[in-house]
């Protein structure tokens, strides 16, 4: 399923398990705004309003009032976008040198995991463990 699949009202009742009246009174709250509107006018969703009903009705039955709920996902999306600033700040800040190609991704060749060669973990006998005997 990508992405951009976009959802009727209908068929996030179906996969949410909640009414289409409730959703769509979560949505003219604002707690579930549509992503999108058909030609015809009607309300559409993308997989975020599967997320937020998920969230919304966990909150409800955890005891909240509406008016909180409703400020959950204004929080949560803040709180995200505060997330990315931070990583693309942090993203610019980091030198590359800290993270030479040839050390920092196994994937790209480099040693990172080996030991030292002083380090070498010392051979057994048997190939089960066992100890050599002296």
């Amino acid at each position: 399923m990508d992405s951009e699949t976009l959802y009727s009202i209908g068929e996030l009742s179906r996969r949410s398990g909640l009414p289409v009246k409730t959703i769509r009174f979560y949505s003219d709250l604002g707690i579930v705004p549509p992503t999108d509107r058909s030609p015809a006018g009607y309300r559409l969703y993308g997989l975020d309003a599967l997320a937020r009903l998920d969230l919304a009705r966990t909150l409800r039955e955890l005891g909240l009032d509406l008016a909180t709920v409703r400020k959950v996902p204004q929080v949560v999306d803040a709180h995200a976008d505060a997330l990315d600033a931070q990583i693309r700040t942090l993203r610019l800040r980091r030198p590359s040198s800290v993270f030479p190609a040839d050390t920092a991704n196994p994937a790209q060749g480099g040693a990172q995991g080996t030991a030292p060669a002083g380090d070498a973990p010392r051979a057994t006998s048997g190939g089960r463990g066992r100890r050599a005997r002296a």
